[in-house]
């Protein structure tokens, strides 16, 4: 399986010579493909010439993952395909999950699942390996390494039972104008690519109108929330998100 998670530029993808992947374009995937075990990826700007030619030689019935990553042009994170060998499905009841540290500009980081650490310590340009977990629906964080969570996700896992997905960073911690901001993404077998959204807390708040007289209207988030509130009323118990 072959994922573009180089910031931007949509590429046609060469497999010896030949058109294989057209117009392949950022944060998307190819379903899982079967090659032989010696074959060259040439990468070109989508429409143009082969700008980069890279040569595999796999081992046979093996499973394996590619990732164009990094940035055109650039000699700290230039661009690069880097690949691993995976595994495609799992057991029944578990996902099967591999992650790639994908964000040229963020730290060494730790991958959490329900505060729990999952992957440790995973560099950019760095697989996690192939891991099992139970088909549930996770909050995942992402954590400088040894440190707290600074950015969570929902991973809906609980329908992908006996399957896999590669889950990749990508994106900038730190964009510029026109950069993508980070996020996480998982590939699925099928080539189809799921964002993963980011995690909405809720909390639990009352609201007591306690200025002297006045009735008034509460908008939440722009929206008409309590209508005619009279001093010395109260609402229920709301479920909010945690900012509003």
């Amino acid at each position: 399986q072959v994922i573009h998670n180089s910031a931007s530029p949509t590429v046609d993808v060469y497999i010896d010579g030949v058109l294989s992947v057209e117009g392949f374009a950022y944060r998307t995937a190819t379903p899982v493909l079967d090659l032989g075990t010696d074959f060259t990826v040439g990468i070109a700007p989508a429409g143009g010439s082969v700008i980069a030619d890279f040569p595999f030689s796999l081992e046979d019935g093996g499973e394996y993952v590619v990732v164009a990553t990094g940035i055109l042009d650039n000699d700290v994170t230039p661009f690069n395909l880097a690949a691993t060998s995976t595994m495609f499905g799992a057991t029944d009841g578990n996902v099967g999950l591999n992650v790639y540290h994908g964000s040229t500009d963020a730290p060494s980081v730790d991958v959490l699942a329900d505060g729990g650490v999952l992957v440790s310590d995973l560099m950019y340009g760095e697989f996690s390996g192939f891991v099992e977990v139970a088909a549930a629906d996770y909050t995942i964080g992402i954590a400088p390494t040894g440190g707290a969570s600074i950015a969570d996700f929902t991973a809906p896992l609980s329908g992908l039972g006996g399957e896999s997905a590669v889950v990749f960073a990508s994106g900038f911690l730190t964009p510029g104008e026109s950069d993508p901001g980070f996020g996480l993404f998982a590939a699925l077998e099928d080539g189809s690519v799921l964002e993963l959204p980011t995690y909405v807390g809720s909390t639990s708040v009352q609201v007591i109108h306690n200025s002297a007289s006045p009735t008034v209207d509460v908008y939440i988030d722009g929206v008409l929330s309590v209508e005619g509130f009279a001093y010395r009323t109260a609402t229920p118990v709301l479920d909010l998100g945690t900012d509003f």
